[in-house]
């Protein structure tokens, strides 16, 4: 094992470095407020469609497929650049879904009070800039959930700027008061990098560190589910080496070694209780087009929020178990800015596991109208 990390380690010190974890930029929402909308009340829209096809036949998790559009409007008003206030209602319907007839289209309600402490230094509560934006490793956070999973609501601390990037929320994705029949359900996340090398350097080195915890329980409900106290903790190297009058813009390499371990194990469903992996990645990015590729190298690893291709097992088929994980990653994107308020996103993943030979590999597409349609 030793001898693998230092070969790893070599490997990436020799080379041209690159940035970091694979993440859909059209997805991704800026926490900035815009003096634009200074002291305006405006009505807006953020709607996602997509498809996304996934070929799955690991003994770890099956495939499917999801044919969907995700509706947000809101109404928001902004009080200079320093508060905003925003409500309103939030869906998902997947096409063909003939049980529910479209009848739950806007089940949930969006509310989301923003305070910018400077800038770039925002403290949201309620919804908040979530899935995507956290900027996780893959194995820590699969990215379709972000499409998929009910708005994250609860508290954030964000902040960046050219050296430092943290992200701090509390995800609190089930309440409960006393006596109810089920338990508390919350995540606890930090996303945070450092930039180590200059901010004029076109080679930017930084270190990244995530935490994430999951939790599940309390000391008020009368629930007999078992309690879970379960996370996940990463670090590494970053880099990334800008090439802007080229054709390709950017080309890199990063190193992850990512732990997890569970407290309160429940050996019917999670038959490992800590484990490890190892995941360098080599980055094109040739913009609007983007590649990458990369190896997963891991032993008992598991998050519960992750893309389960890269664990061990899955609570979904806790008897079908591949302890030791080597498996060759490759994706490729395609992401444009058609317009102010209007993107697209093209995605190709494979997933190759090199112990039973197999890939599994996805594909999708999905387009964004994100803007504001009324301003006064």
């Amino acid at each position: 094992m030793k001898t693998k990390i230092i070969v790893f380690v070599q490997f990436f010190l020799i080379s041209i470095a690159a940035y970091s974890q694979w993440t859909p930029n059209e997805l991704i929402t800026s926490p900035i407020l815009s003096e634009r909308y200074s002291d305006k009340l405006t009505i807006n829209a953020d709607i996602v469609g997509f498809l996304k096809n996934n070929e799955y036949f690991s003994p770890i998790v099956k495939g499917e497929t999801f044919p969907g559009i995700r509706i947000r409007p809101t109404v928001a008003y902004q009080v200079g650049t320093k508060l905003r206030a925003e409500f309103g209602m939030t869906g998902l319907y997947y096409s063909g879904d003939q049980q529910k007839d479209g009848t739950y289209l806007f089940n949930g309600i969006y509310a989301k009070l923003q305070y910018a402490i400077k800038p770039n230094f925002n403290l949201i509560v309620g919804n908040y800039n979530d899935g995507v934006n956290h900027r996780l490793v893959e194995p820590m956070y699969r990215w379709e959930s972000h499409l998929l999973n009910k708005p994250e609501s609860g508290l954030q601390l964000i902040y960046e700027d050219k050296k430092y990037f943290a992200d701090v929320w509390l995800n609190w994705q089930r309440f409960i008061q006393k006596g109810d029949s089920v338990p508390e359900v919350l995540t606890f996340g930090v996303s945070s990098s450092v930039r180590i090398t200059r901010t004029d350097n076109p080679l930017k080195i930084s270190i990244p560190l995530q935490l994430v915890i999951h939790h599940q329980g309390g000391q008020i409900d009368v629930s007999e589910e078992k309690m879970i106290v379960s996370g996940n903790l990463a670090t590494g190297i970053c880099s990334e080496y800008s090439i802007q009058d080229k054709f390709i813009k950017s080309v890199g390499m990063n190193l992850y070694l990512i732990g997890y371990y569970d407290k309160l194990p429940d050996n019917s469903v999670r038959p490992y209780d800590n484990g490890w992996g190892l995941y360098p990645t080599f980055t094109v990015d040739a913009c609007p087009f983007k590649a990458m590729i990369g190896y997963w190298h891991a032993k008992k690893f598991y998050s519960f929020e992750g893309e389960p291709l890269f664990a061990s097992f899955n609570t979904d088929y806790p008897d079908d178990v591949l302890p030791a994980r080597s498996m060759v990653t490759f994706k490729a994107s395609y992401s444009k800015r058609l317009h102010e308020m209007f993107s697209i996103g093209v995605q190709v993943e494979t997933y190759s596991d090199l112990k039973r030979k197999k890939t599994d590999y996805s594909f999708g597409v999905n387009l964004r109208f994100n803007g504001t349609l009324f301003s006064r």
